[in-house]
């Protein structure tokens, strides 16, 4: 995990390209830093503005003003305002902030929130010497009962599942035929094939609740002694099975990458009751003990957690596997290589049935 920005944008350049960080010409339109301060000048009326240098950045970018306590987001794309405001109410003004929104002609997204304390999870200082796990402990027991919300609180109107849940066995299938998949990691693609594939129909069990897309390190935002303060990038949220939204769950806490290898935390963990644990075990019961007791009542464990499972399956492979990746996969695109390290260290070694 990365322990400084530099160190994190390496990371994120090695995985999508250092282009993202460059110039981006969207239908003609050029977002640069300069054009997108000056709209956030206008929209604040002042020029008390500075980049926030934390994000990765497409067509977009993110200021913030400490004086008026605001971050504004100037875009090229069009979010989905309905979806953020559904999680501003299911989850709460204080973990998911209101938005003010300017009239931009020349982009189609000016928005501005309140500043949100803390720092983006994987900011997050990690001592060489000893693993933080009571403050990871504290971060997961509340994003177990935060995730735990969408299910008691469903979308009032009626929506169809988008393609994660309706497309999961489409999506199996092509990893199921896809012979470069078979001969570079065989015990993924029979897990796949054994375990998931047989399963899949269980996703008709779950409720369709709004799911955040892109939940990860990147947009859980923690204070020092690892309490959820919010949660960012809700824009892209759509109706999807419960459980669809916890792909990067794996990645974010329970493991690091090393060498190019995936490794779980499994150093054991100190004084943990119950007998001896490793430090994965320790954060992974902690938070789906926590996520079941907040769905109490509404959605059993006995009865629906092989099914949350599968949907938690689908949401890695989702995350790890491009389109391009589902039929083929290329050891010469190092973004192909990357995710494959991350789906064979994780997936099969997520499912406890």
């Amino acid at each position: 995990m990365a322990d400084t920005y530099e160190q994190w944008k390496e990371e994120v350049e090695e995985l999508v390209g250092s282009n993202r960080f460059e110039l981006v010409d969207h239908d003609t339109i050029l977002c640069t830093n300069k054009s997108c301060l000056d709209v956030a000048k206008a929209a604040l009326e002042t020029d008390d503005i500075i980049l926030v240098d934390d994000r990765c950045c497409t067509a977009n970018y993110t200021f913030a003003n400490g004086g008026l306590d605001k971050v504004i987001q100037v875009s090229l794309h069009a979010p989905h305002w309905e979806s953020h405001s559904v999680a501003t109410k299911l989850y709460g003004a204080n973990l998911v902030p209101e938005r003010e929104f300017y009239d931009e002609e020349c982009l189609r997204s000016t928005y501005s929130t309140r500043i949100i304390p803390g720092r983006v999870h994987i900011m997050q200082p990690f001592p060489p010497t000893e693993f933080p796990l009571a403050r990871e402990k504290t971060t997961l027991e509340e994003l177990g009962a935060f995730i735990a919300k969408s299910v008691l609180f469903p979308p009032t109107k009626p929506q169809p599942l988008v393609e994660w849940s309706y497309g999961a066995a489409t999506t199996l299938r092509g990893l199921a035929g896809n012979t470069s998949l078979q001969a570079l990691a065989p015990a993924l693609h029979t897990h796949i094939t054994e375990v998931l594939q047989p399963r899949v129909h269980l996703l008709d069990k779950l409720p369709g609740v709004l799911t955040h897309e892109g939940l990860s390190k990147f947009n859980i935002i923690v204070d020092d002694d690892g309490h959820l303060k919010g949660i960012l990038d809700f824009d892209k949220a759509h109706r999807n099975a419960f459980g669809m939204c916890l792909g990067g769950l794996y990645e974010c806490f329970f493991g690091n990458m090393k060498n190019g290898t995936w490794h779980f935390y499994n150093k054991l963990a100190d004084d943990e009751p119950g007998g001896p644990q490793t430090i994965r075990q320790v954060l992974e019961r902690t938070f789906w003990e926590s996520l079941w007791a907040n769905c109490a009542g509404t959605l059993e464990r006995a009865e629906m957690e092989e099914a949350v499972m599968v949907a938690v399956s689908m949401s890695v492979i989702n995350k790890y596997f491009t389109e391009s990746m589902v039929s083929e996969i290329r050891l010469s695109k190092n973004a192909h290589r990357i995710s494959l390290e991350y789906a064979r260290g994780i997936l099969p070694h997520i499912w406890r049935f």
